[in-house]
Order: C-alpha cells, then structure tokens, then sequence
C-alpha cells in the first residue's frame, strides 16, 4: 500500500493531482497504460518536479511497476533531505518500502520501512516498546505499522504481525479507506493461515475481498480470490478453491494485470489437473 503526501502548497495545480491520478487509474483499468502515464507529464500540470516524480512514482507502484516506481522515487528523496522535510522522508521511504518488498528484496524493504518509522509520527522499534510507539501514534500512521506487519510476516513473527495489523485496523476503520481497511484485513487473514488457522484467515480474507467490492478494485478483488483459493484448496474444499482463482482470474484480465493473470492460469490449471487425478482415484481423497 502506498502512502500519499500532501503538499502544503496553495497553487491550483498541486490540488489536481488527487484528480489526475484517479483518472489515471481508470485508464490503466482499460489497458491504456501509456496514456495514464502520459497524464503526470501533462505540459498543463505546472508543478515542482520532485512532487510530480513523488505521484507518478506513487501510480507505478499502486499498478504494479515497482522499479521504475523506485526510479521516480528515488530522486524525491534526495530532495527531502536536501529540504530536511522529515514528513516527505518518511512518505517516500515507505513508498519505497513497498516497492523493494515487492520486487521480493524483503531486507532492503524492512531497512527503508524503519527509516519510514524513524522519520515519521511512529519512532523506532529499537528503541521503545511497541506499547510505547503507539502511544505516539497519530492518525496517519497506520501505513508504516502495515508497513512493519508486512516485514514481520516475512520474519515469521506472526505474533507481532497481528498486534500490528490489529491496531492499524483500528486506526483505518476510523479514519481510513475501505481499501486500506481490506489491506489489513487481507494480510491478518495471511498471518492465520501461514499458522494454520484456516476458518479464521478465510472469514478475515473474505472481508477483505467484501471491502475491495465496495471499492470496485479489480485488481484487489482478484489477489483476495487467489488468497481465498489457496486458503479453501487447504482444508479441501477443491470445487470452491477453482471458483474462487477462476474469478480472480476474470479480474485480472479485466484490470490488465498481466503478471497475476498468467500466475493465477498457471495456478488454475494445475488446480484442475490435481482434483482430476484426486477424482480418478478416491484413494488420494
């Protein structure tokens, strides 16, 4: 999840930048990615250029394209230190945060999350007690604790995950988005099933999804429903496991999110082989 930044600047052009993004977002949704890409370097767009890199940065990742979100990224924080605008360091570290996490360098995330932390409203963790760091917290820093859950999962401390996620949660359902409220109950709903607790991560994982629905994101939609069918293949409810990553991989295709949409085939029609074979013999049931 991305985390935004608000300009404290007046001029007219910084305000459109909410506007832009959304549009640009539908456009991608359409498939017309080049021209959603062109719209943050619109000639009418008259702004500083380390904030259009900081929401062009922000797109590509929110889309998927996380290096060439770290290469627009990485410049905007240049310029926060040359400023000392701790507030921009700790947005940009955590957008980058994102990106190195997606792109699978889970260390290099966890590094830039705690400078995230450093720099923001939540002080590090090395320092204080986790009761101690949210009686800092102030309403904005439910991005870094998801940040930090996500970090913990990949540690395997699913013990300080959950106590993560729960109080972003908390802190979302009062000032957050539906979607950043499905965030975080799409990852507790991981943290139960990497520990086997099926029935609860598929009921958390579910109210996600419900959430993503009210958003009408696809893309969100169709992770929730590979989530949801990994979850069901478990505990052996087969049938259902191939509807759900049958309409994850409706939304994908229909989001143009080519690189789940070709996981989630390759995923489906292993699915399909597995439960024909299980069919042919009732001995492997």
């Amino acid at each position: 999840m991305s985390e935004p930044y608000d300009s404290t600047s007046p001029t007219q052009q910084q305000a459109t930048f909410p506007e832009l993004a959304q549009y640009a977002h539908e456009l991608s949704s359409q498939g017309k990615m080049a021209e959603a890409r062109a719209l943050f370097h619109a000639p009418a767009i008259e702004t500083a250029e380390w904030e259009r890199c900081l929401h062009f940065g922000q797109f590509l990742l929110e889309t998927g394209q996380a290096s060439e979100a770290i290469e627009q990224l990485s410049p905007v924080l240049d310029f926060a230190h040359q400023k000392e605008d701790d507030s921009l360091r700790s947005v940009v570290c955590h957008n980058l945060a994102a990106a190195y996490r997606n792109l699978g360098y889970f260390e290099l995330a966890a590094q830039f999350q705690q400078y995230s932390i450093a720099w923001g409203d939540l002080r590090s963790a090395n320092h204080q007690t986790l009761e101690q760091e949210v009686a800092q917290l102030t309403d904005d820093a439910a991005c870094d604790l998801t940040g930090r859950a996500n970090d913990a999962i990949i540690q395997q401390d699913y013990k300080l995950a959950e106590q993560l996620l729960n109080i972003s949660l908390s802190r979302e359902i009062l000032y957050g988005s539906f979607d950043a409220q499905a965030a975080d109950w799409g990852n507790l709903g991981i943290v139960h099933g990497l520990q086997g607790n099926h029935a609860r991560a598929i009921s958390y994982v579910w109210k996600a999804y419900q959430l993503h629905k009210k958003t009408t994101n696809l893309s969100a939609m169709g992770q929730d429903l590979a989530h949801l069918a990994e979850l069901f293949w478990s505990v052996g409810r087969l049938h259902r496991a191939i509807r759900c990553l049958t309409r994850s991989l409706n939304y994908f295709s229909q989001s143009h999110r080519a690189t789940e949409e070709q996981k989630v085939c390759a995923r489906l029609q292993e699915m399909r082989r597995l439960l024909l074979v299980r069919e042919q013999n009732p001995l492997l049931n």
